[in-house]
């Protein structure tokens, strides 16, 4: 099990302090981690990374810009890129793939996707290596997370982390910390859907103290860690120190 999944906002701080912070991900051992391409109308996004995006923005991190300064990166875990449909869609699946071929991009989770609306985009990127990551929100039914599940296969154990897991968001709203997060009802959504696939969970929003991220491994999930992370960064942390006591349980 990955026993935790960073999001880093690509630009925040900077483009160029994008190698290290992948390097030092991939050195404390991490398998996968998400990078969010900037986007000016985040709506899934609570104000710590609409912040993040904004300031990437002004530096000049646009999404073709981000994909080039991925590209030749070997020193890195697999990466997530956690985007809107709507850049994507600009480039077009022909030039995305270009682009995506020379980096460690590995897997898409498109948060505006609603599932089934681009079928002949998403299968064309599943084809050429880089699958969309299921969403199981809230409100999703049984029933339908095993369509999700179903219809965005899972790639087989031989596959990397980031092409299997399936991400399960813990609560309605935006990401963010500092909200309260009850944990019983994550513990009762977890249980209900790890039987229906043999491939890892995930769960993201809202989680940040070492307590909340040791109680999800226990569950036999992934825990998210996005907003806090990206505040301690903006504000001159390094990514191993933010992470260090984030990956031993906390008993």
């Amino acid at each position: 099990m990955n026993p935790l999944l960073p999001f880093l906002m690509a630009g925040d701080p900077s483009l160029e302090a994008l190698p290290q912070l992948l390097s030092d991900a991939k050195a404390l051992g991490l398998k996968a981690v998400e990078l969010g391409l900037p986007h000016s109308d985040p709506i899934a996004d609570g104000p710590v990374l609409q912040a993040a995006a904004h300031r990437a923005i002004q530096r000049g991190a646009t999404p073709l810009r981000v994909l080039q300064s991925l590209t030749g990166i070997t020193d890195s875990p697999d990466v997530v890129l956690f985007t809107y449909l709507n850049p994507l869609l600009q480039l077009g699946a022909a030039e995305l793939k270009r682009l995506l071929a020379p980096t460690p991009v590995r897997a898409l989770l498109v948060v505006d996707l609603p599932f089934g609306e681009e079928p002949a985009f998403e299968a064309e990127l599943r084809a050429a290596g880089y699958p969309m990551v299921p969403l199981l929100a809230p409100t999703t039914t049984l029933g339908r997370a095993r369509q999700i599940l179903a219809e965005r296969p899972d790639p087989g154990e031989g596959a990397p982390f980031a092409q299997r897991f399936a991400y399960v968001v813990a609560r309605l709203g935006v990401t963010g910390t500092g909200q309260g997060l009850d944990l019983k009802p994550i513990s009762e959504r977890v249980a209900d859907l790890l039987p229906l696939s043999s491939r890892p969970l995930a769960v993201g929003f809202g989680l940040s103290d070492p307590r909340s991220l040791t109680a999800i491994r226990r569950l036999g999930a992934t825990p998210v860690i996005g907003s806090a992370l990206v505040q301690e960064l903006a504000e001159g942390r390094g990514l191993r120190e933010a992470l260090a006591s984030r990956l031993v349980d906390d008993l």
